[in-house]
């Protein structure tokens, strides 16, 4: 029975540090206060603040991903 329990607790244990993990990288992409304003948006519904969390971090990467070629573009229409 210590065995199972071993298993189980080193499962929620990397489960957790995972999930740490993630919000301290979409802390990293949103901004702190910004992340202050989603959770206080969800708490009616808790269980989507992962989900939420996740797409305004995708959000964050494809607009840096469109300015990037947006600036890519201007750059070579200038040569041209």
């Amino acid at each position: 029975m210590n065995r199972l329990r071993t298993w189980i607790l080193a499962i929620a244990v990397r489960a957790q540090t995972m999930t740490v993990l993630g919000y301290m990288g979409v802390i990293s992409f949103i901004g702190v206060e910004t992340l202050i304003v989603v959770l206080g948006f969800t708490t009616v519904f808790p269980i989507a603040i992962p989900f939420v969390l996740i797409a305004v971090a995708a959000a964050w990467y494809c607009r840096d991903r469109l300015r990037a070629l947006w600036t890519a573009i201007r750059t070579r229409r200038e040569r041209a």
